[in-house]
């Protein structure tokens, strides 16, 4: 007997793997999207305002969805999620040079149901602790 395998969860908007700590919904009036991260899918938010009906992240302590407004973010923590195999620094001719090469994904955000459990992640990881309209503002600009 063999069974197939489960193939990874691909985020509907850049293609990379999910990780189930950083997953994110976005209801749409064309449906629902999952995306690899908070910062993926808030840049797919921005571009289609009007498509977005709601928005859920998941609680990275729990694993839980919750409303994405109500939740705090972590940005730039010294972990990485969506972007482990896709680093965000390449190597450049003759492999002594490197390069900062543009990531959708990073900074990363990591999402929280409490300003408390994102204090703690900041305080072990590094990063800042953002509100949801803090997020939205720093994906405009980056």
């Amino acid at each position: 007997r063999w069974e197939a395998r489960k193939q990874a969860l691909a985020c509907q908007i850049c293609g990379r793997d999910v990780p189930k700590q950083t997953e994110f919904h976005v209801d749409t009036n064309k449906g629902a999207l999952t995306a690899c991260c908070p910062r993926c899918a808030m840049h797919y938010m921005q571009d289609h305002p009007a498509e977005i009906r709601r928005a859920r992240a998941t609680d990275y302590s729990s694993g839980r969805l919750i409303d994405a407004k109500a939740a705090y973010y972590n940005e730039g923590g010294n972990l990485q999620y969506c972007t482990l195999h896709n680093p965000a620094v390449e190597r450049g001719p003759n492999d002594g040079v490197q390069m900062r090469v543009y990531d959708r994904c990073l900074p990363v955000l990591v999402a929280f149901a409490t300003r408390d459990e994102a204090e703690a992640y900041r305080r072990q990881y590094g990063g800042r602790v953002l509100t949801y309209d803090q997020a939205l503002a720093s994906v405009r600009e980056h």
